[in-house]
């Protein structure tokens, strides 16, 4: 991979550079970053883009418990705290691919303090993290999910054109790049892939030409109509453990006896994780 062209790229000597057999190309976890909140922040929610101030114990709790259940069905997990509230969604900032640990250039200030800190996490893990973005461009790697043939990129609210273009050209995989609604944060919202080649979607955040383009990057689609389930409590917010095991709310019932039919499933806890209008997979930093 040529990486002459890229703005940040933190040396040659990568650790992980063997990636494993299956890697991320399905959705599958083979190491999860997550990150705990150090103190319960003290701010107007707005301040720090929560929904509602979190309870730090509660939201830790479910954190660890989510871990737990990752690591009893064979995922690494590394927890780190942070005083940063948004940094608990580490979905936004590592993603692992093909052998090489990429990391975002933030689209809002609030989070940009961040930055610093991912890397140094990241460089404490024995990984050298490439940034291919330029000044002034942004995207968050929750905008990049992984497809049957490599890497769907998602330009919007958090991710220019230009940066995914970049992104595009850095990555050593084949890309798709789509243009998401304006009222999802991150393609990662709209679709998550599926242990068998399928993907799970939501049409109506999914324009009929992208749905077109996203045909070719999956062995199909189990759709998921805009309820309270799958809206208010983000019920394709969710995982795929090592063992193709999904994990996702404890209260969506119908989305979940959906995606029982196909696989195999476990709930969690995320009343707390919420308050951030986060869930599992806004979570898990997704690393190969």
């Amino acid at each position: 991979m040529d990486l002459t062209d890229a703005a940040a790229y933190h040396g040659g000597a990568y650790e992980h550079r063997d990636a494993p057999e299956g890697g991320d190309y399905c959705g599958t976890l083979e190491t999860a970053f997550l990150c705990t909140l150090a103190e319960t922040p003290a701010d107007d929610p707005d301040a720090y883009q929560f929904l509602e101030a979190p309870d730090a114990e509660a939201f830790n709790e479910e954190v660890l418990a989510y871990r737990d259940r990752l690591e009893a069905h064979g995922v690494e997990t590394v927890v780190r705290e942070s005083p940063h509230p948004n940094a608990v969604y580490s979905a936004d900032a590592f993603l692992g691919f093909d052998g090489d640990l990429y990391l975002s250039r933030m689209a809002s200030e609030v989070r940009k303090p961040e930055e610093p800190e991912y890397f140094a996490f990241a460089h404490e893990r024995g990984y050298d993290p490439v940034v291919p973005f330029r000044a002034g461009e942004y995207f968050e790697v929750s905008n990049a999910i992984p497809s049957n043939s490599g890497l769907v990129l998602g330009v919007g609210q958090r991710g220019t054109a230009a940066a995914a273009e970049r992104f595009a050209s850095v990555v050593d995989a084949e890309t798709t790049t789509v243009r998401i609604s304006d009222d999802v944060q991150h393609l990662m919202g709209a679709l998550r892939p599926l242990p068998d080649g399928r993907a799970a979607i939501r049409p109506d955040k999914i324009a009929d030409e992208v749905l077109e383009r996203l045909e070719q990057c999956y062995d199909g689609f189990l759709e998921f109509d805009e309820t309270e389930e799958v809206v208010r409590k983000q019920a394709m917010n969710f995982t795929i453990a090592t063992d193709e095991t999904i994990f996702m709310p404890d209260d969506t019932p119908n989305a979940e006896s959906k995606l029982a039919d196909s696989y195999s499933v476990e709930t969690t806890s995320v009343e707390a994780i919420r308050a951030g209008a986060g869930g599992l997979a806004c979570l898990t930093g997704r690393v190969d």
